[in-house]
This record gives C-alpha cells, structure tokens and sequence, in this order.
C-alpha cells in the first residue's frame, strides 16, 4: 500500500515537472521571448532555433510574425499555407543578407491558437495545486500583452482567480499574514480589487479579534493598516445606518463580501467607528460621570453617531440628577436649565425640588440663616411659598429681630400684629375689618370701643357720663365748649366688658341744640 502512494505522488511530481517544461519549453521557443532577445541575435546567426507565435502575413516565399521586425524566409519544403493557419512554429536560422538579418525557415508547422492551448494546456493541469494554476496564467498573461489579445487576457485572469481561491480554500488557519500574501498576490496578477479588499478586510477582521482579547493593546498600528487599506472609512457618513450597521459587526466578513464597492466604503466606516467608539469608552467614568466629555469626543469623531452623543449626555444628566444634593447651586441651575432645553420642563423642576428637599434635611436645628436662605431659593426657583412660609415661621422663631425674614413674609403676604405673623387671609380680614378701616381713616362709627375712638381720633375734649335703664352712658365731647364739633355716644350694658360707641353727632350740623345731661349725668 506504502509502494503504491509514493508511486502515485512520484508520478503527481512528474507530470507536473513536465507541464512545467512544456509551457516552460513554449515560452523559450515564442516569438516574444525571440524578439525580447534582439540584442543577442547577432552572436545566433547561423545557429539552428525553433520558434513558435501567431501569422501576420505570408505568401509563397515568406512569412512575418505578428510583433516581429525581421522576414523568414523559406529555405526548404513548406506546406502549403491558408487562412486557417494562425499559429506556426518554424525550425531554421537566423542569417544576413544584403547587411539584413532575416531567417531562413527549413521546416514549419501548424499549431493551435493560443486559446486552443491553453484549453488543451488547463485540462493537463493538477487542479488541486495552486502553483500550476500560476504557471498556465504567467503563461497566458505574457502572451496576451504581447499580441494585446484581450480574450487571452481573460483566460490568464481565471487561472489567477481559480489559483487563489483554492488557496485561500485550503488555508488550514486563517491568519492575517497569509491573507495579506493572497490580497498582494490577487493584486500583483490584476485581480478584481474587490477581491483584494476582501482578502484585506477579513485580515483586519481577524486582527481586531485578537486585539481585543488582550487587556491593553496598542491600536495604533491596526488603525494605521485600516486606514492605509480603506482610505475612506475615516470620511463620515451623512447619516447613520443602524440596521446595516448592526447586521455588518455581527458577520463582518460574509456582509462585507457580498457587498458592492459603494455598500463596502460604508461597512468599512462602519467598522473604523466602532474601533473608535471603544477607544473613548474606555475613558468613561462609572455611571456616566463624564458624560459631557464622552460625547463631545464622539460628536467630533463621529459625527453621524447623534444618538450616542444624545445617549451620554443623558447619562450624565441621569448621574447628575441622583446626586443633586451634593451639588453647588450654580450647577443645579444650569443642570435645570439642560433639562429646559431638551424639552423636559418636568424633570428641570423636578432637579430643583430634589436639591431644595436635599437641603432642607441637612439644615441644622438652630440655623436660621440657612432656613431664610432656603425659603428664598423655593421662592425664586420653585414658588413653593407653603413651605418657604414655614421655613420663613421657623427662622423668626429662632431670630425675631431678622429684617430679611420679615421682608421675606411680608412679600409673601404676611403682617406682624403683637409678636404674631398674620397670613395672607387673616391679614385680608384684618384690613377688610369696617372699625380698622375707620381708624386708618380718621373716623368713628358705631361699634367702635373707647380703644378703638382714641385710636381714630385721640383723647376727648370732655367726657360726660349718665346711668339710663340699666345702661352706663358717657358722652366725649371734642372740641372747646363754645364750638363743639362732634358729641360721640358710647354705652356700656349691664354684663358688658366695655364701652360701645351707640350714636355719633355733629355738633355743626346739628338742627337743635344738644339736650342737657339729665340729673344723673355726670361731666368730667
């Protein structure tokens, strides 16, 4: 059995040793290498030479190759030749004649074109080795660029194309080292530059799941590769794609090779983003501290990226917000202000409330500078004057002589009556009170006690008192005797605490006389 393998591979080596001289064999003896060797034609006259390559004209004496300066000329027995000769290869020598160089054909045959060559040439090939794919393209390649022949060239770009995808099919690991061979390998045979990019991004590909299994690696010089490799993925998008986005980093190599040359300059931006987006994650602080800078980072990179500059910014508005209380209060402020200015007026009231409360527990118990302080701020930023009013109470309490407290419950609509803060409705009864408005006005109406007269008019002239059914009366006369100007009546019923004023005259614009005080009245 051991006998029988190494013949079959002796024989697998044979073959090909001979398929390489052959096609070895027809480079030598081709026209374009004897025209490539014009220099030395001189040092070959008169030594015997085969040659091989396509007709450009003949008659019955001569012929000339295509892309070949000299005639060869018939010197022995010629067969016939007609237009279904193409290819010919003659056997002769090259000679002078009349200071000329020519060649003197002794014999000549027919051969196949080129293509008939190559057809008969690519089934004598081992199909399973890549290197004999090669030697029929190089083969191919040379000839089609020396004739221009554009159906030759396509044929030399199949066996390329056939050599490097078996190749690439019998990688037994897939590194970024051999892939990149195969992508200069695919460009130096002029391949389809799609291929090339293919071989190259799955190389990246590979790169970057290894860099990224190490704890710090330096992405300096993968970055540098991808760059250099797809110029256009440091271009931003005008818009971001998600979907597309999500698909491509999920199966990079698949997506980006089924993809068009257009589609690719986005994948390839696409995977330039990524590597960049967790370059400056990297940076970011536990919950979202450094939001701000996060995304200012990511808006200058990658400026299709809007929704995680919106993301990170949140983050640390969320962040913010959480620990509002250890915040200072300008902070506080433009933290409101933010939340105003992306449409969420609750959350910008809410940050303020949450700080105000944060501050309200930590006051201490006989900090009543810090209670005003506070009031002021729910005043001014959350006009919440119930509880401004009982901190504005408490801080009176603690400190009655405080003027920025009483201002403070003044502007709130409170009125110190005998050590004792009025609210805003006591306060209305207080001035709505007809006997207080009589008072601020200078006046006396019934009701009133003798306080309250003293209070709107000062001190009587006189004071007259009488007893008449049961009922204490007193008269206060103001005014000197000869010209009384108002007699005002107060009584006092039996069980009463005071004196009420009952009647009000004025002397002036009396029509009769004052009665005198009956027998019982006494004047002082």
């Amino acid at each position: 059995m051991k006998t029988q393998n190494r013949i079959r591979v002796c024989f697998c080596l044979l073959l090909s040793l001979i398929l390489y001289q052959g096609i070895a064999a027809a480079a030598d003896r081709s026209i374009e290498n004897f025209v490539s060797q014009r220099e030395q034609w001189k040092k070959l006259l008169g030594v015997t030479q085969t040659l091989e390559g396509r007709l450009s004209t003949f008659s019955s004496k001569s012929l000339r190759f295509r892309n070949c300066p000299i005639p060869f000329y018939f010197a022995g027995p010629i067969p016939k030749l007609d237009s279904t000769f193409k290819n010919v290869e003659v056997t002769g020598e090259l000679a002078r004649e009349n200071g000329r160089i020519i060649f003197r054909v002794q014999s000549l045959k027919k051969m196949p074109t080129d293509v008939e060559y190559f057809v008969t040439e690519e089934t004598k090939i081992d199909r399973s080795k890549p290197r004999e794919w090669y030697t029929l393209a190089d083969w191919a390649k040379k000839r089609a660029a020396f004739y221009d022949d554009k159906e030759l060239t396509q044929k030399a770009l199949t066996a390329y194309q056939n050599g490097i995808d078996l190749e690439y099919r019998q990688l037994l690991v897939k590194q970024p080292k051999l892939l990149l061979k195969l992508a200069d390998r695919a460009q130096e045979f002029q391949l389809d530059p799609q291929l090339v990019n293919a071989f190259k991004h799955e190389a990246l590909v590979l790169e970057w799941q290894e860099l990224q299994k190490q704890k710090k690696p330096d992405l300096g010089p993968f970055i540098t590769h991808l760059l250099e490799y797809f110029p256009t993925a440091k271009t931003p998008q005008k818009q971001d794609m998600p979907a597309e986005r999500k698909q491509y980093l999920e199966n990079q190599t698949e997506v980006f090779n089924q993809a068009d040359q257009k589609k690719r300059e986005r994948l390839v931006r696409w995977f330039y983003s990524q590597i960049l987006l967790e370059g400056i994650l990297k940076n970011l602080s536990e919950g979202g501290s450094n939001g701000f800078e996060i995304a200012a980072r990511i808006e200058k990179q990658l400026p299709e990226r809007m929704d995680l500059v919106k993301q990170y910014q949140n983050m640390q508005l969320d962040f913010d917000f959480n620990r509002v209380g250890e915040l200072a209060r300008q902070y506080v402020l433009d933290l409101s202000q933010e939340y105003q200015k992306r449409g969420n007026p609750k959350k910008a009231k809410q940050t303020l409330i949450n700080w105000l409360q944060q501050r309200r527990k930590k006051l201490d118990a006989g900090d009543a500078d810090g209670r005003v302080r506070l009031a002021r701020d729910l005043i001014e930023l959350t006009s919440d004057q119930p509880a401004a009013t009982k901190l504005l109470l408490e801080a009176w309490k603690l400190n009655p002589k405080s003027a920025e407290t009483a201002a403070l419950l003044g502007r709130l609509g409170f009125m110190l009556q005998k050590d004792k803060w009025l609210n805003p409705e006591e306060v209305k009864e207080f001035r709505d009170d007809p006997i207080r408005k009589a008072i601020r006005n200078g006046t006396v109406i019934a009701g009133m006690n003798r306080s309250q007269v003293k209070k709107a008019l000062g001190a009587p002239t006189q004071i007259g008192r009488s007893i008449s059914g049961g009922a204490i009366n007193e008269l206060w006369i103001y005014g000197e005797a000869s010209n009384q100007s108002l007699i005002i009546q107060l009584a006092r019923k039996q069980n009463a605490d005071e004196f009420k004023v009952i009647r009000i005259k004025n002397a002036q614009r009396a029509q009769s006389p004052i009665q005198e005080a009956n027998p019982a009245t006494s004047v002082e």
